[in-house]
């Protein structure tokens, strides 16, 4: 049996929950809170469509506001022409079914509701390229109690973007992101922007690429297809291209590369490495040309400002290996007895040597000292024949005998010795022509080198200044932004 204690609790509570049921029905509004909001949602979704516009007038468009924040650029691929990027899209209607009074539910103004149970604006990303159906997805949707709909919501938007790398790698680039309704027209849906810009206070800083701005414009436009104005917002997102990373491992290393081209005039010919030298730095900006091709889109429309540098650069070095082959050639002419024309030592070793501050050189190649005629006296032969002596001729040249060998040897023309000294006159008479013969081969030889040699200084100079100019004109079309 229960106690008298026991059967008072009992009596206290079943009069508790008596009075909490009476209290229930004499009063509706009266609950916890949790019973409070599920009854405004079952109440609010009493015959409530998703397919049928909110509002009270169909004649009238709704009217929807986007705006939207850029949270970060995931990707700019160039050659697919595609940006990536992290948004947070926010959108605001008014929905006339899902007003309610407030004092009626405990005061309840505002309610989270997932956003597929009611009517939402099918806008698209009319520049998507997801596979994909839409951008926008299930989340939660905020619902005031005078029907103010506020849907935030984030997304990874992936859309065109029609790259212009006529200055890379100091471009700026549009990306527009152009949203509207896929099938109500601006008679049914007005839609509008949020604000006159987007918003990037929350955005995480890209390595390659600064963000500029995110302006906003709504467009009205006319389709082929239907009369009615068909409205768009479309935010373009601004960025431009930190170039710190191309100027340092492409720009640099070429501008390495041609500075060693214009070094092959200054390599010496009789080293044999002027051709290899010029032909290896060709290959190694070839190279460096087909990485900046791999990162560009395949487009014939422009020539990047790089392309066009590399392009000069290829053009310069493949000059100056043509030139170079034809230095070589100057060098050694002078091996087949070739004399230097006329007109090519006045303009070559007197005005372009004057020009270049090469005379002194020339002139201490050119009147070098001739060596000395060889000299031959008769009192050095062995010259006793019958017990006499021939006669003694001293300070005779080789000269003096070939061109008076008989009067020598009319003096004693039985003598033995004399027909000697006719043998060793027509010998030192072939090695005189030989050594003459070897002196002018040389003075050939040294001519030409001469003419290699300026010829050189002159290229090294022109092509100097060729590079320079030709640096300094291409990367001066840079553009200046504000």
């Amino acid at each position: 049996m229960l106690s008298t204690t026991g059967l008072r609790k009992m009596k206290i509570w079943t009069i508790f929950l008596v009075f909490i049921g009476l209290t229930t029905k004499a009063f509706p509004g009266f609950c916890f809170p949790a019973d409070i909001e599920r009854q405004l949602v079952q109440s609010l979704m009493v015959n409530y469509d998703v397919d049928v516009r909110p509002v009270e007038n169909t004649s009238v468009p709704i009217v929807v506001k986007l705006g939207m924040a850029l949270n970060q650029i995931i990707d700019v691929d160039e050659v697919n022409q595609i940006i990536v990027s992290s948004v947070w899209f926010r959108l605001r209607w008014n929905d006339f079914k899902l007003r309610w009074n407030s004092s009626s539910y405990g005061g309840l103004s505002s309610i989270r509701i997932s956003s597929g149970r009611i009517w939402r604006p099918d806008l698209t990303l009319y520049t998507d390229v997801k596979e994909s159906a839409s951008t926008f997805t299930h989340y939660n949707a905020i619902v005031s109690a005078d029907g103010s709909i506020s849907w935030n919501f984030p997304a990874i938007v992936r859309s065109t973007c029609s790259l212009n790398v006529r200055y890379f790698p100091y471009d700026e680039q549009r990306c527009p992101l152009k949203f509207g309704s896929w099938t109500f027209d601006g008679l049914q849906l007005d839609l509008k922007n949020l604000s006159m810009s987007g918003d990037s206070s929350t955005y995480v800083t890209n390595g390659e690429w600064e963000l500029k701005d995110i302006p906003v414009v709504r467009n009205e436009l006319y389709y082929n297809c239907c009369p009615e104005p068909y409205p768009d917002v479309t935010f373009t997102i601004i960025i431009r291209r930190q170039s710190l990373f191309y100027l340092f491992n492409l720009v640099l290393p070429c501008a390495l590369i041609v500075a060693i081209t214009i070094l092959v005039f200054y390599l010496p010919p009789e080293s044999g490495e002027k051709v290899s030298l010029s032909v290896t730095v060709l290959l190694a900006l070839t190279v460096f040309l087909q990485i900046v091709a791999q990162t560009m889109p395949a487009q014939s429309e422009v020539v990047p400002l790089i392309g066009e540098y590399f392009g000069a650069a290829i053009a310069l070095l493949s000059v100056s290996t043509a030139l170079t082959v034809i230095v070589l050639n100057l060098h050694f002419r002078g091996s087949h007895n070739n004399e230097v024309p006329y007109w090519m030592r006045k303009v070559v070793l007197e005005y372009m040597a004057k020009l270049l501050f090469m005379t002194e050189t020339v002139k201490r190649n050119v009147s070098s000292p001739k060596k000395e005629e060889t000299r031959v006296y008769p009192s050095h032969i062995p010259h006793l024949a019958n017990g006499k002596k021939t006669p003694h001729y001293p300070n005779t040249s080789v000269r003096d005998l070939r061109k008076e060998p008989l009067a020598i040897l009319d003096l004693e023309p039985q003598n033995d010795t004399n027909s000697l000294l006719l043998s060793i006159s027509k010998t030192l008479d072939k090695f005189e022509v030989y050594l003459e013969e070897k002196e002018v081969q040389e003075q050939c030889e040294t001519d030409w080198q001469l003419v290699a040699r300026v010829v050189d200084r002159f290229l090294l100079v022109v092509f100097s200044l060729i590079t320079l100019i030709v640096s300094v004109t291409i990367f001066s079309n840079r553009p200046t932004y504000d």
